[in-house]
C-alpha cells in the first residue's frame, strides 16, 4: 500500500453503484471500502477513517441521513473528511436535508464518469485547504505550547524567592501574555515586575525574554529601578509593532528603608495592604504603556509610599477586574479588594481572590490573562548581605594596613550636569566584576559604594537634609526635592577611586570618594542615627549605619566632604 494512499467509503445498498463508484474512484488514485448500509458504513468510517465518504440515502437498517449525522458527530473538529450525498431525489427537500444532515456536497444520478470526477476533485480541493489549515492549527499550537514551557521554566523559573511570592497566573489561551518578575539588587532591595503584553496568546509574548533579560541584567548591576523602566521603554518602542504595547507595575522594596518605589505604566490599581486587611495605599498608574512612546514623559519619576514590617505589595492584571459572569457583570474593582483585604487578614490573598474569583464566574469562558503578585515587604534584608566584616585569619596587619601598593586602582568623576544622568555605582561594579570576575562579596561593595555615593551627591553637592526622611511621608517630599535640586544642577563633582588589594582567600577594597560640598559633621550624625535606628525613632540613616557595619573602617575628612572606607572580606575554602 502507498503511503499516501487515499481511502473512500462508499455507502449504498446497490451492489451495482457500489462497483460503479468503486471503479470511477480507483481512477482518481483512491482505495474503496464498501458498506451496503447506514450503519454498517457508520462502523466501517471509525475503523478506516476514509479521506472522502459517499452516501446513499434510502438505505435498510439506517439511512443515510442518519448515517452522516453519525459520521460528523463522531469525527468532531478534527476530522475533515468530506461527505457526498449519491442520491436519484432531485429535489429541494433532498438537497435542503442533506445539507442539514451534515453533507458537503450532493450528486444527483444519473451523471457521467466526467461530472462525477469533476466533483470529487472540487470536494477533494477544499478538503485539502482545510487540512492544511488544520496543519497550520496544530503548528501554532506546538509553538505555543514550546513558548509555555519556556515561559515558566526558563524565564519565570529563575525570579528570586519563588517560596515568598504567591501568583495568580491563569492564560486564556495556551500562553500567557502577562509576566511576572522578581530579582534581588546588590544591596538587598527586591524588584519586582508584573506586566501585561496587548492581547493574550503567542503574539503577545514577542517581548517576553528582552524584558526579562534586561530587567534582570540591570538589577544585578545595580541600576535604578526608574533606569530600568526607561531602558524597557526604549527596548520595547524599537522592537514592537506599532499595535502591541506593554503595560507594567514595577516596584523597588526596600526593607531597610521601609519604602516602596513604584513606577506604574497603564497596568490597575496597585496595592500596599497591611496584614490587619486594610488597604494603606493604591498604587495607580501615572505612565502611558511602555513601547508607545520613544522615551518617558519628561516629568516620569517613581512614586514612594512607606512600609511597615506586616505590609504587603500586591499587583494585579486588567484580566481579574474585567473577568465576567454568566449574567455579563465584571468581577470589579469592588469585589476584588474585599476578597483580597479579606485574604490579607488570614495571610491567604491568592487563595481568596482565586476562589472568588471561581466563585463569580462558575465555568465562563476565560476572556483574558488573568494574573497577581502578592509579595512581603520584609525578610528581604538577610539575602544578600553579612553585617559582619570577617577578616581571614591568614592575614596579618601589614596585609590590613600596606596602602602602598594596591594590584590596580581606578578612578572616575562626575561633574555638573552629567551628575543628573548617570548613575556611575553600575558602572564601578562592572569594572570590578570585569577585572576580579563576580562574586557573593560585591553586594556588600555595591551597597557601600551606593550608599556613600547617595550620600556625596544629596548632602554634599545638592545640600539636602537627611531630617527629611524622619517622617515616612518624608521620603516622598525628600525625593521630590532631590529631583528638583538635580533638575537646576549645573556645577559640582563627585570622585569615585578604588584601591584593590588581594589577600590570601579574601581581599581588600579602599573606595575614595569625594565631593564639592562644603561637608558636614559627619561624626554627629552617625552617633545621632545609631541612637535614632536602634530606638526605631528615625527613618534616616539606616544606610550609612549599614556602611559603618560592612566596613573594616570609615573615616570622613575635609569635614566630612571625603570619606574613605575599607571593605575587607574572606572567600571559603
Amino acid at each position: 500500500m502507498a503511503k499516501n494512499q487515499m481511502f473512500a467509503l462508499v455507502v449504498d445498498d446497490s451492489q451495482t453503484q457500489c462497483k460503479v463508484l468503486t471503479v470511477l474512484l480507483e481512477e482518481e488514485g483512491y482505495q474503496v471500502i464498501v458498506a451496503n448500509d447506514g450503519a454498517t458504513g457508520v462502523e466501517r468510517y471509525i475503523k478506516h477513517q476514509p479521506d472522502l465518504v459517499l452516501m446513499d440515502i434510502n438505505m435498510p437498517v439506517m439511512n443515510g441521513f442518519d448515517a452522516a449525522r453519525k459520521i460528523k458527530q463522531l469525527s468532531g473538529e478534527g476530522n475533515l473528511a468530506p461527505l457526498i450525498f449519491i442520491t436519484s431525489m432531485d429535489s429541494d427537500e433532498a438537497f435542503i436535508n442533506s445539507v442539514d444532515a451534515g453533507g458537503d456536497g450532493i450528486l444527483v444520478r444519473p451523471f457521467s464518469p466526467p461530472v462525477f470526477k469533476a466533483k470529487i476533485k472540487s470536494i477533494q480541493r477544499i478538503s485539502n485547504l482545510y487540512q492544511q489549515v488544520k496543519n497550520l492549527q496544530q503548528e501554532q499550537q506546538s509553538d505555543a505550547e514550546l513558548a509555555e514551557k519556556m515561559m515558566s521554566e526558563v524565564i519565570e523559573a529563575r525570579n528570586f524567592a519563588l517560596d515568598k511570592v504567591s501568583v495568580i497566573k491563569k492564560a486564556a489561551t495556551i500562553f500567557s501574555g502577562d509576566i511576572q518578575l522578581t530579582a534581588l539588587c546588590p544591596n538587598g532591595d527586591v524588584n519586582v515586575l508584573l506586566g501585561d503584553f496587548t492581547g493574550h496568546g503567542l503574539r503577545s509574548s514577542i517581548g517576553a525574554i528582552p524584558v526579562a533579560e534586561t530587567f534582570r541584567a540591570m538589577t544585578k548591576k545595580g541600576f535604578s529601578i526608574l533606569e530600568i523602566v526607561a531602558q524597557l521603554n526604549k527596548q520595547l518602542h524599537n522592537l514592537l509593532p506599532s499595535d502591541l504595547f506593554f503595560a507594567a507595575c514595577f516596584a523597588c522594596i526596600s526593607e531597610h528603608e521601609k519604602s516602596a518605589y513604584i513606577f506604574n505604566a497603564g497596568m490597575p490599581d496597585g496595592y500596599i495592604i497591611s496584614t490587619t486587611g486594610q488597604i494603606k495605599y493604591r498604587l495607580p498608574s501615572n505612565h502611558p504603556p511602555l513601547g508607545i512612546l520613544k522615551t518617558l514623559l519628561p516629568d516620569a519619576q517613581l512614586s514612594i509610599y512607606d512600609t511597615s514590617d506586616d505590609d504587603r505589595l500586591v499587583f494585579i492584571s486588567d484580566g481579574i477586574i474585567e473577568a465576567r459572569n454568566e449574567q455579563g457583570q465584571l468581577f470589579g474593582v469592588e469585589r476584588f479588594e474585599k476578597a483580597a483585604t479579606a485574604g490579607a487578614a488570614q495571610n491567604a490573598i491568592v487563595n481568596n481572590v482565586n476562589n472568588s474569583l471561581q466563585d463569580f464566574c462558575h465555568n465562563m469562558p476565560q476572556e483574558d490573562d488573568i494574573s497577581l503578585v502578592d509579595i512581603p515587604c520584609t525578610g528581604w534584608q538577610s539575602s544578600a548581605q553579612t553585617s559582619k566584616v570577617v577578616i581571614p585569619q591568614s592575614i596579618n596587619n601589614d596585609d590590613m594596613y600596606d596602602d602602598a601598593n594596591p594590584s590596580w586602582s581606578w578612578s572616575m568623576e562626575l561633574t555638573g550636569a552629567s551628575l543628573k544622568t548617570v548613575n556611575p555605582i553600575p558602572l564601578v561594579m562592572n569594572q570590578v566584576n570585569e577585572i576580579e570576575g563576580a562574586g557573593e562579596h560585591w553586594h556588600n561593595l555595591y551597597t557601600i559604594l551606593t550608599e556613600l555615593f547617595v550620600n556625596a551627591l544629596d548632602h554634599g553637592v545638592l545640600g539636602l537634609s537627611s531630617s527629611l526622611k524622619d517622617s515616612a511621608q518624608g521620603f516622598s517630599q525628600y525625593f521630590n526635592e532631590r529631583t528638583k535640586r538635580l533638575e537646576s544642577l549645573t556645577t559640582g563633582f563627585v570622585s569615585i577611586a578604588l584601591r584593590y588589594y588581594p589577600f590570601d582567600r579574601g581581599g581588600k577594597m579602599v573606595v575614595v570618594i569625594r565631593d564639592s560640598g562644603t561637608g558636614f559633621e559627619i561624626l554627629d550624625v552617625i552617633r545621632d542615627n545609631s541612637v535614632a535606628v536602634e530606638s526605631g525613632a528615625s527613618l534616616s540613616g539606616r544606610g550609612i549605619e549599614l556602611v559603618n557595619q560592612l566596613c573594616d573602617t570609615l573615616e570622613y575628612q575635609n569635614a566630612g566632604a571625603t570619606v574613605t572606607a575599607s571593605y575587607v572580606w574572606h572567600l571559603p575554602s
